[in-house]
């Protein structure tokens, strides 16, 4: 097991007519043993920071450790991926066509010189343990997604690694198989103990089977900690995006009978964080219900009478938009479990704390 440190990555790709900066100063510390996971839009470093840990790419600026080791440094890599003792599994898992599943695994044994017996001793743990020795005498293009997959994950595991890395593991995928590939995932880490790091776009990828998640948005690592954690309190408007479906709102900061608010058209939000003048309000659309009743008990706070403006039905449930009575173009969308009659007069309520503030 490998602790993984990078101290100030910066990296900078140039060109003629200008520059791109990939990663902006990064710097994170995975623990030895740990499932990482790294989260962020498309363009926003995530790949590059892995292809820096693999030692594909080589750091502008900054050095990367593994334990106490340094293996790159400013514009040097000190230590040749060869020599990282790293499983790297691809997006597009990059199984060789012309081969079986079993030589696919074996591939990178090969290169050890290992003999047949040891060879095929650790082809055979491998498989088993990801369920696919039943196919290991079958070609690429004779399996399943699913099957391609953990064959790309055997041969990232047959030599033992100290470091695991998934580049957008999942999004191959078939949506229905998704979550067991998931699961499978998980439960390899937890038995192996391998320090795993997985980038992905997909907050499900990471949420699923990361113990801890850094937030990567234009090159700057702007949040680290707990899935959990970082869903319930995103440090920016574009984390909490990037995170789930989000009903954004601009409002105004009033205090009322000792208590703090914030003022959106007709509707009043009670907020916890401290502010003056115009805020930015996220709320995440399972945190609002709209009724006919005046009260929903504790758990949730009324915040004004509304308006409907549009009903649908959206994936078992109904997607119910409403609109303060002045202002038609402030639109707040709850999910339902019944349609409501447009132009009906509804009562908008959000869940106790559930208000997220940026300023």
């Amino acid at each position: 097991m490998v602790n993984v440190v990078a101290k100030g990555i910066t990296k900078i790709y140039k060109s003629r007519k200008k520059e791109v900066v990939a990663l902006d100063n990064v710097s994170i510390d995975i623990r030895s043993g740990e499932s990482f996971g790294i989260l962020g839009p498309s363009g926003a470093g995530k790949t590059t920071f892995m292809r820096i840990i693999a030692g594909l790419d080589i750091p502008t600026r900054g050095e990367l450790y593994f334990n106490d080791e340094l293996v790159a440094v400013s514009g040097k890599l000190v230590v040749p991926p060869e020599d990282r003792n790293i499983g790297m599994v691809f997006q597009t898992w990059a199984l060789y066509p012309n081969m079986t599943a079993y030589d696919n695994i074996a591939f990178p044994l090969r290169s050890l010189r290992m003999n047949k017996d040891e060879e095929r001793k650790r082809i055979n743990e491998v498989s088993d343990i990801l369920g696919i020795a039943h196919v290991l005498n079958h070609y690429p293009r004779e399996l399943s997604g699913g099957q391609q997959q953990r064959v790309a994950l055997a041969r990232a595991l047959v030599k033992n690694p100290s470091i695991l890395l998934l580049d957008e593991p999942f999004s191959n995928l078939d949506a229905r198989i998704r979550d067991s590939a998931r699961a499978l995932v998980r439960r390899i880490q937890n038995e192996l103990k391998i320090t795993t790091i997985t980038v992905s776009h997909d907050p499900a990828d990471i949420f699923s089977i990361a113990e801890r998640a850094g937030v990567i948005v234009h090159g700057k690592l702007v949040q680290v900690d707990k899935p959990s954690a970082i869903y319930s309190n995103p440090v920016t408007v574009e984390v909490a995006r990037l995170i789930g479906d989000l009903v954004e709102l601009s409002g105004r900061v009033e205090e009322r009978n000792n208590k703090v608010y914030a003022v959106v058209d007709d509707f009043t939000f009670p907020i916890s964080k401290v502010t003056a003048g115009d805020v930015r309000l996220g709320i995440r659309l399972e945190d609002l219900k709209i009724s006919d009743e005046a009260s929903l008990g504790d758990e949730w706070v009324l915040v004004g009478k509304a308006r409907v403006k549009v009903s649908s039905y959206s994936s078992g449930l109904f997607r119910v938009t409403v609109v303060p009575p002045s202002n038609d173009n402030t639109e707040i969308v709850a999910m339902m479990d019944r349609p409501f009659d447009v132009g009906k007069e509804v009562n908008l309520f959000v869940r106790s704390g559930k208000v997220l503030v940026f300023s």
